[in-house]
């Protein structure tokens, strides 16, 4: 990203919704494959996994909203050449 043009909250929003997405996924994967090794009698244990599952699709949602709100953010400076990431940010993701 080009620091003339980016302000530095949309810069640091953008890096945390990459980087979020990574680990995000890694854990998914790693439920995913410890439900399938955990036997079905272990009943506690696929009901902890249901929860981190859950925990991770929310989580996931918010960073596909807050990429929306990004996406909208540089729309809005295109159009008008400048923007209040505040306003725009609270406005985007509710």
């Amino acid at each position: 990203m080009q620091s003339s043009t980016v302000s530095r909250p949309e810069e640091v929003l953008a890096n945390l919704v990459h980087d979020l997405r990574q680990p995000l996924g890694n854990i998914e994967t790693g439920v995913y494959l410890l439900t399938l090794v955990t036997q079905p009698e272990q009943t506690q244990t696929h009901t902890q996994l249901r929860i981190i599952e859950r925990q991770v699709h929310d989580a996931s949602r918010l960073l596909a909203e807050a990429g929306t709100a990004l996406d909208r953010l540089r729309a809005q400076r295109e159009e008008a050449g400048s923007f209040d990431l505040t306003n725009a940010a609270t406005t985007g993701v509710t």
